[in-house]
């Protein structure tokens, strides 16, 4: 369906050009390339969810995938206008994922997170989970708004064995939150809380298999002041200390 989809789609993106060379109003061809390049994305979307997954688990860094993510999204001017804030606690040792996947994961969680909120700010956090364990982040971490926690944030019951160290990131917006009642279903395929023609509905969907496949866990909460956090946690890789 894929093939089928894309190659009239290319077609259509050639006669655009043409249209333009031919003096066609540049705001009419500005407008047809937007569309054609957002069905595009809706079919790599789906290509991308429905693909068989090999993941391979290998160590890797994730406050450095955050940066190059950052830094990527900057480049493209995808968070123009956006204040973005990167919090980590000091020499966080590698998890074990798919470095692809961990781009996915963050790419459409801060995508999501800008769209939430125009204009807004988005803090990512990535903390040492420990359960049980009282400490404080950082002062630069206490100075932002998005989230504040004094003590190590506790896992909802639902989301799996709370009992083990890892890694949590954090991804908060200053939108209008996730309802209650759409919390169970934020990670289902082809749901969206966005207007229609303006989402997919698979970004937090393929973020939930890949944050799987890496054998942690995901859910949503309320953001302490306001808009929606979407914690990850992933399993320590580093030996007991």
């Amino acid at each position: 369906m894929a093939h089928e989809i894309r190659n009239p789609l290319g077609a259509l993106n050639t006669y655009v050009e043409v249209l333009k060379q031919r003096g066609v109003d540049g705001e009419v061809i500005d407008a047809m390339q937007k569309e054609v390049a957002r069905m595009d994305y809706i079919v790599a979307g789906l290509l991308d969810y429905a693909r068989p997954r090999h993941s391979a688990r290998v160590p890797a860094g994730l406050v450095a995938a955050a940066r190059s993510t950052l830094d990527f999204l900057n480049k493209q001017g995808a968070l123009k206008g956006h204040g973005v804030e990167l919090v980590a606690d000091p020499e966080m040792p590698p998890i074990g994922a798919d470095p692809h996947d961990l781009e996915q994961i963050l790419v459409n969680l801060i995508l999501n997170a800008r769209d939430a909120r125009p204009g807004g700010r988005i803090v990512i956090g990535i903390h040492r989970y420990r359960p049980g364990a009282k400490r404080r982040f950082s002062d630069e971490h206490d100075s932002a708004s998005m989230p504040r926690r004094a003590d190590t944030p506790a896992l909802p019951h639902s989301s799996g064995p709370a009992a083990r160290d890892g890694t949590l990131l954090i991804v908060a917006d200053e939108g209008d939150g996730v309802a209650e009642g759409d919390r169970e279903r934020i990670f289902d395929p082809f749901f969206s809380t966005k207007a229609p023609g303006e989402g997919t509905g698979l970004g937090l969907a393929i973020v939930a298999r890949a944050v799987h496949d890496a054998g942690g866990v995901i859910w949503v909460d309320h953001a302490r002041e306001g808009g929606a956090v979407f914690k990850a946690l992933f399993p320590a890789t580093w030996v007991g200390e």
